[in-house]
């Protein structure tokens, strides 16, 4: 396997930063890796604080009955990969699928013979650097499709002990709701101290796993995934977010790629604009979609 890296153009402050991948492609864990995630995954979707893609959170935020004076937050995890300790959360996963009465429909296997093949999938994380093998300690790489779960598994049941945690609290410092892509949450609470009271929580949990914290700016707005929040007076009003690093370059109508391309990357752009944007702000949305395609 490859080690390459990729540079995270979207955070200049930070001098750029690499992301380290492991193309496991062709190597023996790889299709095994992928088989594991079709079992395991659906275990997963059955936490009620996870987001399947920006839409569900547009669909969500909508749902609320949002207090004017609530703050909102969002939390980042610090390199989540790297850091999931494997063991750790391979236990978790077991853990999760022995509760899981519906995986006897999704396969043979049993508990015991998906930790196997999870042990043996993250026993052999090697990597080929400057024609040298080396072999990762505790953890596994970004590029094995088995690590996603591994990671989504240890963060859902590190965050539901933080949630119980600050319920327990004296006094109580739970979030109005929190909800998470990947490693991108959101958080609503009636104070910022019970929102730093709660990073404090969250930061407990795991030594190798640590939380940022990004509150709302003096408008009342929060950027999350590609959702620009604001509380207007006791109602989030959506937009689309885009990153300093987005260059808005995009293909022509008089490129020479297929025009069932073209016309599928624009209606993606423009299906995102209709599902997120609120009313006031969706012609303009599409206005400049219409500039930067045609322009």
């Amino acid at each position: 396997p490859r080690m390459y890296g990729t540079i995270k153009a979207h955070k200049p402050e930070k001098n750029y930063p690499m992301r380290v991948v492991v193309s496991t492609i062709g190597t023996p864990s790889y299709g095994t890796s992928e088989y594991l995630v079709k079992i395991i995954q659906p275990t997963l979707n059955k936490n009620n604080t996870r987001l399947k893609n920006s839409y569900t959170f547009a669909e969500l935020t909508r749902s609320w009955d949002v207090d004017p004076d609530e703050i909102q937050v969002s939390y980042d995890v610090v390199n989540l990969y790297p850091t999931v300790p494997v063991e750790e959360a391979t236990n978790i996963i077991v853990q999760m699928l022995e509760n899981d009465h519906d995986l006897p429909n999704r396969t043979k296997l049993t508990v015991e013979d998906i930790r196997t093949l999870i042990e043996l999938c993250l026993s052999k994380c090697y990597f080929l650097w400057n024609d040298k093998l080396y072999r990762l300690q505790n953890s596994a790489p970004i590029g094995l499709a088995l690590m996603v779960v591994i990671a989504e598994a240890f963060l859902q049941y590190h965050e539901q002990n933080a949630l119980q945690a600050a319920n327990a609290h004296d006094p109580p410092v739970a979030p109005k709701s929190f909800v998470r892509y990947v490693d991108d949450s959101h958080a609503r609470f009636q104070t910022v101290h019970q929102a730093e009271k709660f990073q404090e929580i969250l930061n407990q949990q795991n030594e190798h796993t640590q939380y940022t914290m990004e509150t709302e700016d003096t408008t009342k707005s929060l950027n999350f995934l590609d959702v620009n929040v604001r509380n207007n007076n006791g109602r989030y009003e959506l937009k689309i977010h885009r990153k300093n690093a987005i260059t808005n370059v995009q293909v022509k109508p008089n490129s020479a790629h297929d025009p069932k391309v073209l016309k599928s990357i624009f209606s993606g752009f423009l299906n995102r604009a209709y599902r997120i944007c609120d009313d006031r702000f969706r012609q303009e949305e599409i206005d400049f979609l219409i500039n930067n395609f045609v322009e």
